[in-house]
């Protein structure tokens, strides 16, 4: 279980996450759904501490520890051990330089294993993600494999770690569809073996309706609207989540928007953050931006 408590992130007069309130269960699935530059990524990487530049306010708890106090060695010890992450584009995060094998075997030698077992159990870890010839797939280098092993390749790395959190950042971004749906199939079944805390982030609303317990919905450093997947998605109580439903594309229907623009994280208006785009202002949203507590937690004045 990993807690969040008012956690902010500000660079100079940039505030990119604002007093951000969440708790991911073990064995459940938070799903983060927002525009970009709504700050997902930056929540995900505020988690492990990956944001230079950046100072970090409010709390950040898992297993009794403030990580947000932790030394930067400690906090290093963390990482991809405790807490583990999926980019959302391998080519980048995988090291061209290094054979899958040798990457892989790396993550599983900080458990303290033998050179020997760590390859024995990174071939494990390939056949679990579904990598056909997994023993030979180990002497290949990230460029010789398609994105979606790549991608299956990451999955592997993150959960050879055994962690208790596992972060995924919109892991499939990057895929043709008949490829995400392979990769989504494969994070079905593995939730199933998977018993930690997992956060979820997408653009997709539809795609984290269909695979998460709960929603946060994100929008400009805020979170907007936080509740069960199914009831929030088939009742959303914000305007701005509404408004994501109403955007996602169908076959026969028109395409949707959302018209102007995110707020500049420099200058932000007082009162709610979506004041300015939302069909429903009224005067009292530009003073404060409430956060009430109905069927789940939602940042509206005129939520019911």
């Amino acid at each position: 279980m990993i807690q969040i408590q008012s956690l902010t992130a500000t660079a100079g007069r940039a505030h990119i996450l604002r007093g951000v309130d969440l708790r991911i269960e073990s064995g459940r699935i938070l799903g983060v759904v927002g525009e970009s530059g709504s700050g997902k990524s930056t929540l995900a990487l505020a988690l492990l501490r990956l944001l230079p530049g950046v100072t970090l306010g409010g709390r950040i708890t898992m297993d009794e520890t403030e990580l947000l106090a932790l030394s930067e060695p400690a906090m290093a010890a963390w990482r991809g051990r405790k807490i583990a992450m999926i980019f959302q584009d391998p080519a980048t995060a995988l090291n061209p330089l290094f054979t899958i094998g040798t990457q892989l075997t790396d993550v599983l030698r900080r458990r303290g294993l033998t050179r020997r077992e760590a390859r024995r159990q990174a071939e494990q870890a390939l056949r679990r993600v579904e990598i056909a010839d997994p023993a030979q797939r180990l002497h290949a280098y990230p460029h010789q494999l398609s994105g979606g092993m790549r991608q299956r390749v990451m999955i592997a790395m993150a959960l050879a770690s055994e962690p208790d959190v596992l972060l995924a950042d919109e892991p499939t971004t990057a895929l043709d569809a008949t490829v995400e749906a392979g990769i989504m199939a494969l994070f079905d079944r593995l939730r199933t073996e998977f018993h930690g805390s997992i956060l979820f982030i997408s653009h997709q609303l539809g795609l984290v309706a269909q695979f998460c317990d709960d929603i946060a919905v994100m929008y400009a450093g805020a979170v907007l609207e936080h509740g069960p997947a199914a009831a929030l998605c088939a009742a959303p109580k914000h305007p701005y989540t509404a408004a994501l439903i109403a955007c996602e594309l169908e076959d026969d229907g028109p395409i949707v928007t959302i018209q102007g623009d995110v707020p500049d994280p420099t200058d932000t208006p007082p009162g709610c953050l979506f004041a300015a785009r939302c069909p429903l202002a009224e005067p009292r949203c530009a003073e404060k931006q409430p956060v009430r507590q109905l069927a789940w937690q939602v940042a509206c004045w005129k939520a019911s």
